[in-house]
């Protein structure tokens, strides 16, 4: 008698690669067996004495005794309990009937009668019923035969996680063989049966006997829309090493065909990465509505390679490689409304290097972009970056310096190679109340231009830019108590100034590789930046002033609300711009104001407004009301406000609510509206409701979502509804064994944000 353990993968490994498949924790208000239901953990040793107590005890032959009468027989972490017993300590073989009961600190097991040797660890228990600590899991055997550390067989075995009087799903399987030594049981004749009606059988199946992986089919999804029919994918798992596998996954689309998916891990002690590829031999699909497709009969196929490296001697490493065979793919095949509307996929080979004061990166990184009317960004062959830091140095001085060179290439435009270096010192100053921190530095840039024919507002093959940054960032910091509806409150008020001057020098003859204007707003106000790359050095000569407020509980330490109002001044014009002979001429910027409240433990808000005083209007705003709970309920609503000024290309006006409602304890409802109100077009639109017992759950989710966002505000009275996509998601899950249908977890936590 080992270990009651044997009877645990008598009874319950034979389900285990789909008890394993789905991790299952029993919902906070299902019942739980009592404290004392399994017993505490307790190392069991060969050398374990028998301990036997009842309430009769008699000696009937030379080493064999009879015990009545609430007999209990232990031994390390195992009980024996029943009417009646009979051990012969010669033999160690115990023969027990009336109530007899078995358990360990993981299982209890209850039967009619046992025999048991305990030497050799081979017996038979009748009538079995068992309950499972780690799943609250039950079932029953006819017969349990223990052939050693070597094997177990069992007659009619069932497994459950429902509660008692509660047989909503149940597994059968008329006999399973279980292979102790090679980790692998057999079960043959296996039924699934739901409400006590058969709804899935297999004549056989393996899986493996503890928590380690094992190679076989997993659960299958099946689902419905109106791209790709009836949708049904069969993934097949192999365990190919500790620390490689491999998914391969057949899925079967009525209006497209066969296509076929492979996945490959791998993780060794210095890297890991993911090999993905498709297959879809001859697309079968003429027309989607009135829409025709423009691959039909042809081959379509996708690869994806990632790998992270992690190197002792502080190198690292990153690829990131994509490829789809036409432009449509991911429109085609993704149900994420983000991924379908990807203009460009990433072709990235990134080596770097971390020291405690220099920090080197090598890049090289290309696209394949997915949309006609976007324009080829420019390929890096290759680009390097060398920047340190030398903090606190004599005189507390700290010394700084970024340096970049990036060769560009490109089949149409102007291409050729960028080298920038900026040293920089800066002198920060200061206490807990105060901080100046003055800087100066110098920005140097040398241009080697190619392919020039034809591009006319370029001139010189060669050119030199200098121009030296000098800023002063200063701030304070007070501090008051404050009583607030009973609660003890501390109040900061910080001010911060941060000048900025940058002369000027005409850019106009130099290409735009990689650089764009960054968005305005509270963390581009503080930036000696403008603009996201280096060719274009804004001109400056301002002074950005701020002021934040805290309130923060004095007791928790924790921040209740925060509030921010900052504005730019400028004393000159800004003559440097992506366009030729674009000039701004405001004296001040637009006021920026943010404010991030925590109303309770569940409450949350967050503002942002960038309000135009010469126009009075506003340029951009959003807002943001967040719920949730720990009983896993989630509400947002949120709107989102980006002016068209005529130069703004991504003017937006939208509102999204999204959420997980629970009614009671089973049920919840679950949507989501995200619309464009500039556009009069919804974007997307999420309804459902969810089901969870102690046992099983299902869900139901119908979705209708625009496919590619690329296309928003063309014609949409005539394209945005043949850019739609309609499609419903059921699944029903087993707890403790596996979920089937078209799975949408991942969906709803792209769609809501906080759900789980």
């Amino acid at each position: 008698m080992r270990k009651l353990i044997m009877l645990s993968a008598g009874f319950v490994s034979c389900f285990a690669p789909l008890v394993s498949a789905e991790p299952y924790h029993v919902p906070s208000h299902c019942p739980r067996p009592a404290a004392d239901f399994f017993l505490p953990e307790d190392a069991l040793t060969a050398e374990s004495d028998v301990d036997v107590q009842a309430d009769t005890a008699q000696l009937v032959d030379l080493g064999t005794s009879v015990f009545t009468g609430k007999v209990d027989v232990r031994r390390g972490g195992q009980q024996l309990n029943a009417n009646r017993a009979t051990y012969n300590q010669t033999t160690g073989k115990v023969t027990a009937q009336g109530d007899v009961r078995l358990r360990d600190s993981q299982m209890s097991i209850f039967g009619d009668q046992a025999e048991w040797n305990l030497d050799e660890d081979r017996g038979t228990l009748i009538d079995a019923k068992y309950q499972m600590k780690q799943m609250n899991a039950r079932g029953e055997a006819s017969h349990v035969n223990r052939q050693g550390v070597q094997s177990t067989q069992l007659k009619n075995a069932t497994y459950t996680t429902c509660m008692e009087n509660d047989d909503f799903w149940k597994l059968k399987a008329g006999e399973v063989d279980l292979d102790h030594e090679e980790g692998v049981g057999r079960a043959y004749d296996v039924v699934l049966r739901m409400m006590d009606v058969p709804v899935f059988y297999t004549p056989y199946i393996s899986f493996p006997l503890s928590d380690e992986r094992k190679s076989g089919f997993l659960i299958p999804s099946i689902g419905n829309s109106n791209e790709t029919g009836f949708d049904v994918s069969t993934p097949y798992y192999w365990n190919i090493a500790p620390d490689m596998d491999a998914t391969l996954t057949p899925r079967y689309m009525s209006d497209r065909g066969l296509m076929l998916i492979g996945e490959y891990r791998y993780l060794t002690s210095q890297s890991e990465g993911i090999i993905d590829a498709g297959f879809l031999g001859s697309d079968s699909l003429r027309q989607n509505g009135d829409e025709i497709n423009p691959n039909y009969n042809q081959n379509r196929k996708h690869f994806s390679f990632q790998q992270d490296g992690r190197y002792a001697n502080r190198w690292r490493t990153q690829v990131d490689y994509n490829y789809v065979s036409d432009r449509d793919y991911l429109e085609d095949f993704s149900n994420n409304l983000s991924l379908s509307s990807t203009t460009h996929l990433n072709r990235l080979l990134n080596v770097n290097y971390y020291g405690d004061i220099w920090n080197f990166g090598a890049r090289v990184q290309g696209y394949q972009t997915l949309l006609r009317e976007v324009e080829e960004p420019y390929q890096r062959l290759p680009q390097l970056t060398l920047r340190g830091l030398l903090p606190d140095q004599a005189y507390g001085l700290s010394y700084e310096f970024n340096s970049e060179f990036t060769a560009f290439d490109h089949d149409e435009l102007v291409k050729g190679q960028r080298l920038n270096i900026e040293p920089g010192v800066s002198l920060p100053m200061g206490t807990a109340g105060f901080f100046v921190t003055p800087r100066v530095a110098l920005k140097q840039s040398y241009y080697s231009l190619d392919n020039l024919s034809g591009q006319s507002q370029f001139e010189e093959s060669s050119i030199n830019r200098t121009l030296p940054v000098v800023s002063l960032d200063s701030g304070l910091v007070f501090e008051r108590p404050l009583n607030f509806a009973g609660n003890k409150m501390i109040q900061t008020l910080e001010p911060r100034a941060f000048y900025l001057y940058i002369p000027y020098r005409d850019q106009d003859d130099i290409p735009l590789f990689d650089t764009n204007l960054r968005t305005f707003g509270m963390g581009s106000m503080f930036s000696h930046e403008r603009f996201t790359g280096p060719d274009r050095i804004g001109d400056a000569n301002q002074v950005t002033v701020g002021l934040t407020s805290r309130f923060i509980d004095e007791e928790a330490g924790r921040e209740k609300l925060s509030v921010t109002l900052g504005q730019i001044q400028y004393f000159s014009d800004r003559r440097v711009n992506l366009r030729p002979d674009v000039r701004e001429t405001s004296s001040d910027s637009d006021y920026i104001a943010e404010a991030i409240a925590s109303i309770s433990e569940e409450w949350a808000l967050a503002g942002q407004i960038q309000w135009d005083p010469d126009t009075t209007q506003s340029s951009m705003s959003s807002l943001q009301l967040r719920y949730r709970n720990e009983d896993g309920g989630v509400f947002n609503i949120a709107h989102r406000y980006r002016r068209d000024d005529g130069d703004n290309q991504f003017p937006l006006d939208q509102i999204d609510v999204s959420g997980s409602v629970p009614i009671n304890d089973q049920w919840s409802v679950i949507g989501r509206y995200y619309r464009s109100l500039r556009d009069s077009l919804t974007l997307e639109t999420l309804a459902g409701v969810e089901y969870h017992s102690c046992c099983w759950a299902t869900r139901i989710v119908y979705r209708d979502y625009v496919k590619d966002t690329n296309f928003i505000g063309i014609d949409n009275d005539e394209f945005g509804n043949e850019n739609r996509t309609k499609a419903i998601f059921f699944e029903i899950e087993l707890k403790g064994l596996g979920r089937f249908g078209k799975k949408s977890d991942g969906l709803l936590e792209d769609s809501i944000r906080g759900y789980e």
